[in-house]
């Protein structure tokens, strides 16, 4: 099949699901044999081919720097686009390059796929800046996509229409166990510092109670934002004990969740869980909270402990629980084989394919 992807904003110059999921998605069904295109935008215009997977960039101009101006203008961009290109399946991640799919398709029959990586509650999109945009894919594109079960059963009980399963993926290859973890217990923190939903405030909150109970524990923070100001307001003790890392590159996060003991990721309202499904391929249990979208990814006791996030006792609780299990031999190979059920090359690129083709079912092999 010939497959466009669209994004209007492209890895590595933005680093987020979204970014990640369209990279890893267009290699992975490349090397099934598909003829894909990546239309994105950035900071340098173009073609490249990578990988098998051909890239067009628009300039993303600075004085379009808001996301309303810039995702409206790129929409604008990719229809012609769109329609010359002659694609079997149009496959978007937001609401405005989905509406040019739509409106593409209307000129050139096209099945249009959308993944929404977030949550469609209905009452938060109509106050959105993209409603009217949201608001005609969600009644009008062939395949609407939600990338977990909670965020299905949200979308089919506020706009009264079947969904489609769309998950996100991992690289197995890329994400593996490192060859030891590192002699303290340490918890890693892989998420956006400054988004109080990410519940890093909770967390650290969490470790302070931890450190009566395990003196030599770690904490490791690794994402984009600043904790300068709040970590500093922390006893001197405990500052003692925490790490910030620095940002790096792509390729060192697997390193870090395959040294650490836990990764945590005590949050509200995800859709899904990228950083859960990376940690497992590395052999690392997972505190997760026991809210939204995370739960299905994650076998309590097994693979990971689930936690109130409101409450840093359960968070606490959870971390402990799960230095327990990456003591325990079975845990790596328990962890990589849930992770396995995410596999781009293997599972989420072959489903994917069978829905641009015309399965309304997620199905893995």
């Amino acid at each position: 099949m010939r497959i466009a992807l669209t994004h209007a904003y492209s890895w590595p110059e933005v680093r987020r699901g979204a970014e990640r999921i369209t990279q890893e998605l267009s290699r992975s069904l490349a090397k099934l044999g598909h003829d894909v295109t990546v239309l994105t935008a950035g900071s340098t215009p173009g073609r490249s081919t990578a990988d098998g997977v051909t890239t067009v960039k628009m300039l993303r101009r600075r004085h379009f720097a808001s996301a309303r101006r810039h995702e409206k203008l790129f929409s604008l961009w990719l229809v012609p686009r769109l329609v010359a290109g002659g694609f079997d399946c149009i496959h978007s991640f937001g609401p405005y390059d989905a509406l040019a799919a739509v409106r593409a398709s209307r000129i050139r029959k096209t099945r249009t796929v959308y993944t929404n990586l977030g949550l469609p509650i209905r009452e938060y999109w109509e106050g959105h800046w993209a409603a009217p945009a949201h608001t005609r894919v969600a009644a009008d594109i062939d395949v609407y996509g939600c990338m977990s079960q909670f965020a299905l059963e949200i979308f089919e009980r506020d706009y009264g229409r079947k969904g489609t399963l769309n998950p996100g993926g991992v690289n197995m290859g890329e994400f593996s166990p490192a060859t030891e973890r590192v002699a303290d217990p340490t918890i890693l923190f892989s998420a956006a510092l400054g988004e109080p939903r990410k519940g890093g405030t909770v967390l650290v909150e969490a470790f302070v109670r931890l450190l009566g109970d395990v003196p030599a524990a770690r904490l490791w923070l690794s994402g984009p934002g600043d904790p300068k100001d709040f970590i500093e307001a922390l006893p001197r003790n405990v500052r003692d004990h925490i790490d910030v890392l620095a940002l790096g590159e792509p390729k060192d996060q697997a390193e870090r969740y395959g040294r650490s003991w836990v990764s945590a990721l005590p949050s509200k309202n995800d859709s899904f869980g990228l950083v859960v499904i990376e940690s497992l391929a590395c052999g690392t249990p997972f505190a997760a909270s026991n809210n939204a979208a995370l739960p299905e990814l994650i076998t309590d006791g097994v693979t990971g402990r689930l936690c109130d996030p409101d409450d840093p006792h359960s968070v606490a609780d959870a971390l402990r629980g799960c230095f327990d299990l990456a003591q325990r031999p079975e845990t790596v190979e328990k962890c990589r084989s849930f992770a396995a059920r995410y596999d781009w090359d293997t599972q989420v690129a072959p489903a994917y394919a069978r829905i641009y083709a015309g399965s309304d079912t997620w199905i893995t092999q």
